[in-house]
């Protein structure tokens, strides 16, 4: 017996005893010999499919048969240009429309069909449904894998045309979990994983370590002029003050006596405030080293895992390939992740799942409940059969179940790690919650308690559809301002003129309510990823500014200053000034990205409708034009600089050739600009 990541004793897995004649290892390279054979008859080993490879046939088995997501992407991508394509159609559309026509007559998959010429050695296992959408599948792979990642994909790996040009869909998964396609794949991924040993996944997730550090570093600076009162330096602490009382408001009060501060003063630096500016310095340097330190060993980083891609149409649990897939992936210590989207997972109940091919229903019911009585001989238990056949059952749920919880957890993880980074930027509201008259510790508790409402209303409104639609975009925008703004005005008219801060909390929730409720109408703008492209950043970028924008203008409106975000900006306090008025106007935008990163990463957006463009899409496809404008003429820029010092060169060698040497000797030492290659030239 073996022990699960959850620390709870489990039995050794094994579907069937091994044989001399296993075929498990996996082909590094084609033999230059192998002749076709004749048609077998039917075994109880899998088939491969076959190659013609310097004039002979070359079996070529499952853990070549990988596609990446790009060509997937292509695939899709031509496939939509076709009238006949709807937004509607299904993998299994996908399959008997696009796919087997394609491949028909191949004996090929369609993607060793596109790789023939080199084909990509498997590295990720993805488990779905054929139920899905298609483009949504498409879109949440997109999420989850990276460009270098080499996926299994069954119904593209697969050979699927029943046409005799090759190996059937049965022959292709054989007779045995342990040696079809998914648990090939799943073994092959856990030797690969052995021979990276500490560098296997997710000891890749390291790459997070970075920009962790300079999060750090930005979360130490924000607490600290929350916690501190100001900004902490070596031996001081620089405290902001109202000096000349030039931005007063009346907010609270009849008179204009709730001010702004304006300046800077010196002040003792308290003992637990003297961490502070250390971190400081220390984490972005960390930062850099690591950064540097992970370039370097980027490339003995092995990424090899399974990924389970929920749906909004079908219950990914209710399949039992799905099932038995993750099962065996937990037993053989193999990572699964599932996939990045807010569809539900389904409730885990293996007895209760099903295969559409009824042969392959029994067969894994059977090594399911043989797994269970092995089990139970392992563990001295009762061999009932139908006890030995609930403990496999019971076995594999428990696997599923610690698969969905891993899910869970880094949906908290994140949560906390915006949490936190909201609550640091609050430092930057210290100036405006002392023109409020506001305790910032209010303003604190104002954002927790909207913040967590808002994710709960955003959970709740997508948890049940895979697109953003425009009664979903009211609610999310509405529903917030609405109620934002009966907390303020409650708050306004309750206590005017009033000492007390116990109307503060509700006043605070009411701003960022508010707040994210504005933030809704970013959701239109990601339909920007209709015209490809890196259209994430743009996106951002985007948000960012639109944030920054809405930020200062409310100011303006507030303090009656256009230049309030400059007012503390003091060059007698370079280090308090500085950091002080970067983190005021970038300090909400920053948190905006963030958030919004999160959100894209699990599949907020708006769906895109194949129609006329709106007003919304034009202004985006606007700004994605002038960005890959701009790229193609640096790009360009580059290329005419290359090309003058590859001219300049040439023609010294010829003035060299006549002093000399004869001109044609003279001149082939020297490469050309025509022979040259542009991505050559640009890169030199």
């Amino acid at each position: 017996m073996t022990e699960s990541e959850d620390g709870v004793e489990q039995c050794t897995f094994s579907s069937d005893e091994s044989s001399e004649d296993d075929i498990a290892e996996t082909p590094t390279s084609f033999p230059n010999q192998h002749q076709r054979l004749p048609n077998r008859e039917p075994s109880m080993r899998p088939y491969p499919q076959r190659l013609m490879i310097q004039g002979c046939w070359t079996d070529v088995w499952p853990e070549l048969w990988g596609i990446t997501i790009s060509q997937v992407r292509a695939l899709v991508d031509e496939c939509r240009e076709d009238p006949r394509w709807s937004h509607r159609n299904t993998v299994r559309d996908l399959v008997r429309d696009y796919i087997t026509p394609r491949t028909a007559g191949q004996g090929l998959g369609y993607a060793l069909m596109i790789n023939a010429r080199a084909p990509k050695e498997v590295n990720t296992l993805i488990s779905h449904s054929w139920n899905e959408n298609a483009e949504e599948f498409l879109e949440t792979l997109e999420r989850t894998v990276r460009h270098d990642d080499v996926m299994f994909i069954c119904a593209l790996s697969i050979y699927q045309n029943e046409d005799g040009a090759g190996p059937s869909i049965s022959q292709q998964i054989g007779c045995s979990t342990k040696h079809s396609p998914f648990g090939r794949i799943l073994r092959h991924i856990q030797q690969r994983g052995r021979e990276a040993g500490f560098w296997w996944w997710p000891r890749g997730t390291f790459g997070f370590l970075p920009l962790a550090l300079l999060l750090g570093a930005f979360q130490s600076f924000m607490l600290s002029e929350m916690v501190c009162g100001g900004i902490p330096c070596s031996d001081v602490l620089i405290v902001p003050v109202i000096g000349n009382q030039t931005l007063c408001t009346g907010w609270r009060t009849p008179q204009d006596v709730n001010c702004y501060p304006d300046t800077w003063q010196k002040d003792s630096l308290p003992t637990y405030c003297r961490p502070f500016f250390p971190l400081m310095m220390i984490l972005p340097v960390s930062a850099v080293l690591a950064l540097l330190l992970l370039r370097t060993v980027s490339r003995r980083v092995y990424r090899g895992r399974m990924v389970a891609v929920p749906n909004h149409q079908d219950n990914l649990y209710g399949r039992l390939w799905c099932v038995y897939e993750i099962f065996m992936a937990c037993q053989l210590q193999v990572y699964v992740q599932l996939g990045r989207t807010l569809a539900k997972v389904g409730q885990c109940r293996s007895k209760e799942a099903q295969c559409s091919d009824p042969a392959d229903d029994e067969r894994i019911r059977r090594e399911i409940e043989s797994f269970g009585a092995k089990c139970c001989r392992q563990l001295g238990r009762s061999q009932d059969s139908m006890k030995a056949a609930n403990e496999g059952y019971r076995r594999v749920d428990r696997a599923i179940q610690w698969t969905t919880s891993r899910s869970k957890r880094e949906w908290v993880l994140i949560t906390l790690r915006i949490t936190l980074l909201g609550v640091s930027q609050l430092s930057s509201t210290v100036s405006l919650a002392k023109s409020l008259e506001m305790w910032n510790q209010a303003m604190v508790v104002g954002y927790l308690v909207a913040f967590f409402c808002y994710m709960a209303l955003v959970w709740t409104v997508l948890r049940s559809s895979s697109y953003v639609t425009r009664t979903h975009l009211s609610m999310l925008v509405l529903l917030p301002c609405v109620l934002g703004l009966l907390l303020f005005a409650v708050s306004y008219l309750m206590e005017p003129g009033s000492d007390s801060h116990l109307i503060d909390v509700p006043a605070s929730i009411g701003l960022y309510f508010i707040a994210f409720g504005f933030s809704g109408f970013f959701l239109p703008l990601t339909r920007i990823r209709k015209f490809g492209g890196n259209w994430r950043t743009t996106f951002l970028v985007s948000v960012g500014v639109l944030t920054w924008l809405a930020y200062y203008v409310a100011h303006v409106a507030y303090l009656s200053d256009p230049y309030w975000s400059l007012r503390l900006l003091d060059m007698q306090f370079p280090y308090a000034s500085v950091m002080h008025t970067l983190a005021v106007n970038a300090g909400f935008p920053l948190l905006a990205c963030y958030v919004w990163r999160f959100l894209l990463l699990w599949g907020v957006q708006m769906r895109i409708m194949h129609k006329e463009h709106s007003i919304t899409e034009n202004v985006m496809q606007s700004m994605v034009d002038v960005r890959a404008n701009s790229l193609v003429r640096f790009h360009t820029g580059l290329r005419s600089v290359s090309c003058l010092g590859w001219m300049s060169r040439f023609g010294s060698s010829k003035s060299l050739a006549s002093t000399g040497k004869g001109s044609d000797e003279s001149s082939s030492d020297f490469p050309t600009p025509e022979s040259d290659s542009d991505e050559e030239i640009g890169g030199r």
